[in-house]
């Protein structure tokens, strides 16, 4: 049995669709990166490749607007550590802010759309623009899920919301365009179950359309059995990869057919199956959905969603061993 094992982490193939602008330029190779809390640094990303044993192709990292769009600040050392490092940057850009009593507050899309915003977008642009190396912004990302509510109150949440997430999404691109910043590419980025679910709150409803998006993704994790009704308000199931992504991604290459396609977070729990097997048979679902790349979400949160948590050595070698070193950018930023 350990034998056959062994044989069968050896065998596990990460060669899927590259990220390119048609399917006819596809090569099959799979990237596998890291979605990891606040705005790393060198030391950061080397201690995040000691503790997984894996060199990130993408590393995603996370960052809100300012309350005032004078206070904004780009990013741009933390784009160049993670370039440096060999991986492509991916930024979640979030239209909110923390106030000082810990209260989220979704920027409104009138104060977006009206230009409110607009010299913290230029801003930002500019610097993209010097920059220069390409990188990904997953802007407003699980836009289908209550939680986020992009561009309105929480109470305001329903059937308006596609409009309003479709409005500032395209904003957002055009002011980005208007400074030519030609090296950054945009995702389009739902929860694969959306909450709540209504008519209105499908991933068709809120895709601001081909000319604005550059790559497609999904979020969606396995809770195991960690969550129940009694303590948290709803009961969790063991779910495989395929079973949470198949359904999702088929929708959204319904409304962005051709698009290159990557889930941008997901993790499994260890409570009510194996993490290890769980890992395993994402990476090999992951081949038959034709995914680009799967981005695995490196933090100990509600739960321990951490990649070196009940998980082998020998599964994150075989993960590193075959994770591509290849650019895939070069096709896409052609388009």
């Amino acid at each position: 049995m350990k034998r056959q094992y062994h044989a069968l982490l050896a065998a596990v193939s990460l060669q899927l669709t590259m990220l390119a602008g048609t399917a006819a330029e596809s090569a099959s190779q799979l990237l596998f990166g890291f979605a990891i809390e606040g705005k790393p640094n060198r030391s950061d990303l080397k201690s995040l490749e000691k503790a997984t044993g894996i060199q990130a192709r993408l590393t995603e990292f996370y960052l809100q607007w300012p309350s005032k769009p004078e206070d904004g600040v780009f990013p741009g050392a933390t784009l160049a550590a993670i370039e440096v490092a060999g991986a492509l940057p991916v930024l979640t850009w979030e239209p909110m802010f923390i106030d000082s009593a810990k209260t989220e507050h979704a920027i409104e899309a009138d104060s977006i759309i009206s230009g409110k915003y607009d010299a913290y977008l230029e801003r930002f642009a500019r610097e993209s623009r010097q920059f220069a190396k390409p990188y990904l912004i997953r802007f407003a990302h699980e836009m289908n899920l209550a939680r986020y509510h992009w561009g309105g109150t929480l109470q305001e949440f329903g059937a308006e919301s596609p409009v309003r997430y479709r409005a500032i999404f395209r904003h957002v691109i055009s002011v980005f365009r208007a400074q030519k910043a030609n090296n950054v590419r945009w995702v389009f980025c739902p929860n694969v179950d959306a909450i709540p679910e209504a008519p209105w709150n499908q991933i068709a409803s809120y895709y601001p359309g081909d000319d604005v998006v550059d790559v497609i993704g999904l979020d969606g994790y396995n809770w195991g059995t960690t969550q129940t009704r009694a303590a948290n308000g709803w009961e969790s199931q063991w779910r495989s990869f395929q079973a949470i992504f198949a359904g999702p991604l088929q929708e959204l290459k319904r409304v962005a057919s051709g698009k290159p396609a990557a889930v941008f977070e997901t993790s499994s729990a260890s409570q009510g199956g194996s993490k290890e097997t769980w890992v395993l048979e994402a990476l090999d679902s992951a081949k038959s959905l034709g995914l680009a790349a799967v981005v695995w979400f490196e933090v100990n949160k509600e739960i321990d969603w951490r990649l070196e948590t009940n998980v082998s050595e020998a599964l994150r070698a075989t993960i590193k061993l075959e994770n591509p070193s290849t650019p895939w950018t070069s096709s896409l930023l052609s388009r």
